[in-house]
């Protein structure tokens, strides 16, 4: 009986740890979309955007549009995605994780150990209220998911020293936050994106174990970020 009663214990939790744990994610470059939320020129855009940042200073900004958060707290989800996606290079740990949970109305941005330092939350919160979460209240996140990666992906390069190449166009009107300059605007030809991505695959940095979603060997995250809802 005692036996019995062990093993159904064991199946629960077993249960139980299953269906809380994160399901695989199908990133296309350093985007997640799997509320389809983002149109296939949106995700063009701010892949290009990121594999620049990402060239340059080996940061790294994984955008995940989710249904639902499945009863999870939002922090906990994104911490996950940061760690289980090792987000981030691996000797500076400079990885954030941009999350929204559509139906549950909350949204996440996570930092990597190396960002907390030498990014303020009060940065996150602002880029949150302004940039984000007024155009979800409209139910417009493919606009807020847009500007809310340029902005981040503007904040990180300020945060490394480098100047990263944006392409597309903001939404609506030029970047609130822009305390100094940290982009410049690129048309790239269609033909760029995939060349680059068959350049890093065959780069060392892949070689020596980049991650299989096109991130680095990070994943060093801590529960530092700011959250929202709406």
């Amino acid at each position: 009986m005692k036996k019995s009663l062990l093993v159904i214990l064991v199946l629960a939790l077993f249960t139980s740890i299953q269906a809380n744990a994160l399901q695989d994610l199908n990133f296309k470059g350093f985007i997640a979309d799997e509320a389809n939320i983002l149109s296939e020129n949106t995700k063009y855009d701010l892949n290009m955007t990121l594999w620049d940042l990402q060239k340059k200073s080996g940061a790294d900004i994984a955008v995940v549009v989710l249904p639902s958060l499945e009863g999870r707290r939002v922090e906990d989800v994104a911490l996950e995605i940061g760690r289980k996606y090792k987000v981030g290079s691996k000797e500076k740990n400079n990885g954030i994780v941009f999350l929204t949970a559509i139906n549950d109305r909350k949204m996440r941005i996570e930092l990597g150990y190396g960002f907390e330092k030498i990014i303020a939350i009060s940065d996150l919160d602002f880029i949150r209220d302004n940039d984000i979460l007024p155009y979800y209240r409209q139910n417009d996140y493919e606009n807020g998911i847009t500007r809310g990666t340029y902005q981040l992906a503007d904040l990180a390069a300020r945060a490394e020293g480098v100047v990263v190449t944006r392409t597309g166009n903001c939404p609506d009107k030029a970047l609130s936050y822009n305390t100094g300059k940290a982009s410049s605007h690129s048309h790239t030809p269609w033909w760029v994106w995939p060349i680059a991505i068959v350049m890093s695959i065959f780069s060392p940095r892949r070689r020596n174990g980049f991650g299989s979603s096109g991130f680095g060997s990070g994943g060093g995250f801590g529960g530092c970020g700011s959250s929202g809802s709406w």
